[in-house]
Parts: C-alpha cells; structure tokens; sequence
C-alpha cells in the first residue's frame, strides 16, 4: 500500500496547496500584500513538501506510520493538528526544511490520535464527560434469577 498511500498524501497535499493559493486571493483583499505574499510563500512549500514526499522510497517508515495514523481506508485524511500545519508550512518561516516536516507530520498525527474523541482535551480519570462510563448487560429473558 506504501505506493498508493504516498499517492494519496501527495494528492492531498496538492489540494492544501490549491487552497492555500487561492486564499492568497482573498488575503490580498482583506488583509493586504503581505499576507497575500506569505500565502503564496506557503503554497509554494507545501508543493514543495508533496514532491518531497512523493520522491521518497516505497519503504519509508513514516509513510506506513502515516498510513496507520492518518488514513481513513484509502484517504489520506490528517487530523486538525497535522492538517493546520501542512496548511501553514512555511508560511512564517519561507526557510522551513521539507525533510524534518515529515517526522512532524508522523508526530502531529500521533497527537490528533491521542486525542481522537477527546472533545476535552486530557480528563482526569473517571472524568471525561464525553466518554463512556456505563456498562451494558445482557440478560436471557428465561434465567428465572434476573429480574426485568
């Protein structure tokens, strides 16, 4: 799956960097040239970020790290961490490096799993309120020892 899942990180690498193009256009407009300049900075590394990521070997770990953390089936599909910051790649910084970002891409997905479906962050134990603290039993309706 290596070859198809680096396809699909490429692939929606590229979307990111499409949009983040086209938010150059609305920053020129609302917040003025610079953002708009640092826009196309950032869209110009992310595209630099999925040719990097599609010249890799077949065989890079992170690729099957990013597949076990970051794919719904086939999708590439990265979590809001891992997503806000390939969005942002090199956006404040235009010397950002390509080849380190890709072990924070595996870090960032790391933590979006951690905190899959922990609405409030960390809870104390016992004490999430979005998590499940009941048990569900089964009774045979014929066991003359439960009682309805």
């Amino acid at each position: 799956m290596s070859y198809r899942a680096k396809k699909a990180i490429v692939e929606r690498i590229e979307a990111i960097a499409a949009w983040r193009e086209d938010r150059e256009f609305q920053d020129m407009l609302g917040l003025g040239p610079e953002a708009a300049a640092r826009s196309r900075q950032s869209a110009q590394g992310i595209r630099e970020l999925a040719s990097h990521i599609d010249r890799l070997p077949d065989d890079d770990g992170r690729i099957d790290d990013l597949v076990r953390l970051a794919f719904s089936g086939e999708i590439f599909d990265p979590g809001a961490s891992l997503l806000t910051e390939i969005g942002r790649f090199r956006f404040h910084d235009p010397e950002q490096p390509v080849e380190p970002f890709v072990d924070v891409m595996v870090r960032l997905a790391e933590r979006d799993r951690e905190e899959m479906g922990q609405w409030g962050g960390p809870q104390l134990p016992g004490d999430n309120p979005w998590g499940a603290n009941w048990v569900v039993t089964l009774q045979d309706p014929d066991d003359e020892e439960d009682e309805w």
